[in-house]
């Protein structure tokens, strides 16, 4: 083995053990609630795993627009930390640029970097809003949207607007 496959091995093996790890410990948390998962499930990786970086560009205008993204339906998804099953759904990024705005191609990374990662709904929308807040530093407004797909019968949206909080 060269040294660039053992290398990528060895990347491997701490990223199984890293998913393994953090399901374990899921595992046990919901346990502590009287919560059991049903189903089959399988691994998945800690929300620390996901894309760090989003870039962006200065916004160097006066005019005060309002920016929006949103992702075609089926485009974002995590992992359910109870059952392991896909969570699909729609994130909708609206805010009026302070100093930067988001750059598309490393915000879709950042997006589609959550696929493998297993947490709550409501827990995948508060770290979203404070990685875009971190980001974009000092926007008039940042609202943060994530719609999923009905699930057992229960459609979640989860909203974080900036301008509700303290």
């Amino acid at each position: 083995m060269g040294t660039t496959d053992h290398a990528l091995q060895e990347a491997l093996e701490a990223l199984q053990a890293q998913a393994l790890e953090y399901t374990r410990r899921s595992l046990e948390h919901m346990a502590r609630h009287g919560i059991r998962p049903e189903g089959r499930f399988g691994l998945f990786l800690p929300p620390e795993t996901r894309r760090q970086e989003i870039h962006r560009l200065p916004y160097e205008h006066t005019a005060r627009q309002v920016v929006v993204y949103e992702t075609a339906p089926g485009e974002f998804s995590a992992l359910c930390p109870f059952s392991g099953l896909p969570d699909y759904g729609t994130v909708r990024i609206e805010y009026v640029p302070g100093s930067w705005i988001l750059e598309l191609k490393s915000l879709k990374y950042y997006l589609i970097s959550w696929r493998n990662i297993g947490a709550a709904q409501e827990d995948i929308t508060a770290i979203m809003y404070e990685d875009l807040m971190r980001h974009l530093e000092d926007p008039a407004y940042l609202v943060l949207t994530t719609d999923y797909n009905v699930r057992g019968g229960i459609h979640t949206v989860c909203t974080i607007d900036s301008r509700t909080q303290r």
